[in-house]
């Protein structure tokens, strides 16, 4: 029997393995994978793919992690089927695993909506995995132009990735502004006018009605407007959905993802879940957007989930809703309600927007409390603002240097430091001392950064 199984092998299952020796020395730990790559920084997928980084750099420690660490680590393997009452996990090579404590961390599959044809050929993609990624290397060595839509962050991605290599893009946004969910139309612009700049065309409230194939191969895309877009390549990503098929009608609570408490423990009192499968308490705001950027999320939760099941206790608190990444090399920092659709709201952004130099700034207030932001560009400010959403604060109770700093252009002093990982995109808070061109570590991936304010 193992004392720790842990079925996933990203962020959020290696960190929860991690805590749990650095807790209990002694205990068995397994983690089984699908993937047959041991864990890498999958936010770096796109520059791997743009030929930035190498394959080697996308794992960091490697398998030297594991074998320091004692976790018997099973790579391409599924878990198949779980049965609570007996402890037991079924996996797809025909063993069954008993376990003492369980923690699904499964992650999320893409969303790719269907178009009529796309069954019919490999040139319909989405990126999510190592084996994705080197699929759509491979495949764009021989493509000139690539269609993508999809409304979140995996579309831009996919899109940076493959532009960067030569290939025209084409970006069908179904919607009136890119990422609609998240961000605000002054927001849009301000990315839409990168990705415009870096020769990606776009084409507003519009959708692809069929895919035109020939022997097994895209040549095109016909839209809703009829319109006719000549195309080796369709990259088709509206985001990620909990992975959770095997758990289903097993006794696990689940809805859209699998049911968790603040300290990622399940209805069944040894089972947990961390990361993009789980489900956390409701925040209280229908407004809050569903955001699939949860690095920082996973890696936060699986540490939570690791203490509680070595024993100790320890609660997960913090917003239910943070994107930190970044779009062509422009931060973006999406804080609780980030863009919200009714008018009980009051929004505040000072002399913003700033196309010209990339840099947007929004504070989302509901009866003067904070309980949202968007900060596009210039993220300075993320840390202390995601504090005082978390802790409730009203914008009379905020330092004045700090609303100063965001909304005053002519305001030159940084007492607020904040940056973007380059690497595992976690938006990190510096110490207000910090000098340019110190060197810190990511406390999440671990490289070093220069810090440039």
């Amino acid at each position: 029997m193992i004392d720790y199984l842990i079925i996933g092998n990203g962020v959020a299952g290696r960190k929860a393995a991690e805590t749990i020796r650095g807790i209990d020395n002694a205990g068995s730990i397994r983690i089984v994978s699908d993937e047959k790559h041991s864990f890498y920084y999958r936010p770096q997928l796109p520059e791997f793919i743009a030929g930035k980084v190498s394959e080697r750099a996308l794992f960091g420690k490697g398998e030297k992690f594991y074998n320091d660490n004692k976790i018997d680590l099973m790579l391409g393997v599924k878990a198949v089927n779980v049965t609570p009452q007996k402890n037991q996990v079924d996996l797809d090579n025909g063993e069954s695993v008993e376990y003492k404590k369980l923690l699904l961390a499964t992650g999320g599959v893409l969303r790719q909506k269907m178009y009529p044809c796309s069954d019919k050929t490999t040139d319909v993609i989405g990126l999510k995995t190592l084996n994705d990624a080197n699929f759509i290397k491979e495949k764009i060595k021989d493509v000139k132009h690539a269609v993508v839509v999809g409304k979140s962050f995996l579309a831009t991605f996919l899109i940076e990735a493959i532009n960067e290599k030569g290939v025209e893009v084409t970006y069908i946004i179904r919607e009136d502004r890119i990422l609609p969910d998240q961000i605000d139309a002054d927001a849009s612009r301000i990315l839409e006018q990168r990705l415009q700049l870096k020769g990606v065309k776009l084409l507003k409230e519009i959708d692809i009605k069929e895919i035109s194939v020939r022997n097994g191969s895209v040549y095109g895309v016909h839209t809703t407007k009829d319109k006719f877009i000549e195309c080796q390549l369709v990259g088709v990503a509206d985001g990620l959905r909990p992975d959770i098929g095997f758990i289903k009608d097993r006794g696990i609570a689940t809805g859209e993802g699998v049911f968790v408490d603040k300290e990622m423990r399940t209805n069944v009192s040894n089972i947990f879940a961390a990361g993009d499968v789980a489900t956390l308490f409701n925040s209280g705001y229908p407004d809050m957007p569903q955001i699939n950027i949860r690095w920082l999320k996973a890696w936060k939760q699986g540490i939570t989930a690791g203490k509680n099941m070595a024993g100790e206790k320890d609660q997960y608190d913090d917003l239910e809703c943070f994107a930190s990444t970044q779009i062509y090399d422009i931060d973006m920092v999406s804080i609780g309600v980030s863009n919200p659709v009714n008018g009980k709201y009051k929004i505040m952004t000072g002399e913003y927007p700033h196309p010209e130099i990339d840099v947007y700034k929004k504070l989302v207030l509901e009866n003067d409390t904070i309980v949202g932001a968007l900060l596009i560009g210039n993220v300075l400010e993320a840390g202390a603002i995601m504090k005082a959403v978390k802790d409730g604060k009203k914008i009379s109770e905020v330092d004045k240097t700090l609303i100063k700093q965001m909304f005053d252009l002519n305001y030159r002093l940084s007492p607020y430091h904040g940056i973007v990982c380059p690497v595992c995109k976690l938006q990190i808070s510096l110490d207000p001392d910090v000098k340019e061109g110190a060197i810190i570590n990511c406390p999440a991936c671990g490289i070093e950064i220069k810090v440039k304010i």
